[in-house]
């Protein structure tokens, strides 16, 4: 029998193989997110009642929240009994431990998603932020276009890699 750290870091592989050959597919929305997308928005990744903490500060948690999240091209939107959402860009840094998935976000700001493959789902993260990252620096430069991209987190941390 495979274990679920062992079954998530295969199918994280398997998805590095199918980013680098294929890049972002996008997933067809539902209804609940369909009517928030901006133009141009896909959805690249949903997962289904998955639990989210946010936390200001490492002794200060909102309590955990069940609902659905997707990752589109531009953000992370969070569905559940409240709507959260975090640009990719303000996405700092990223952790896989014991099935969650910690991010930093903004001013130093935590989540914690608990989702049954965490390590896929951060593959599934750099891939798009990495996307987002090479269409910008793609992009001629305009007022709207910053000139210069950041990287989508620091140098060796990129799952998609």
């Amino acid at each position: 029998m495979v274990d679920p750290a062992s079954a998530d870091e295969a199918s994280a592989d398997a998805a590095r193989r199918r980013l680098r050959a294929h890049g972002i597919v996008p997933i067809e929305p539902d209804d609940r997110i369909r009517v928030m997308l901006a133009p141009g928005e896909v959805v690249a990744a949903i997962r289904r009642s998955v639990s989210l903490e946010r936390r200001k500060d490492p002794t200060e948690s909102s309590g955990r929240m069940v609902g659905d999240l997707y990752v589109t091209t531009r953000r992370l939107v969070y569905l559940g009994r409240e709507r959260v959402e975090y640009p990719l860009a303000e996405i700092q840094d990223a952790v896989e431990a014991e099935g969650t998935l910690r991010l930093i976000v903004g001013d130093r700001r935590g989540i914690e998603i608990e989702v049954p493959d965490p390590r896929l789902l951060r593959v599934e993260i750099a891939a798009v932020r990495e996307a987002a990252r090479v269409s910008v620096l793609d992009a001629p430069p305009s007022p709207e276009t910053p000139e210069k991209a950041e990287a989508p987190w620091p140098a060796g941390r990129d799952d998609v890699a």
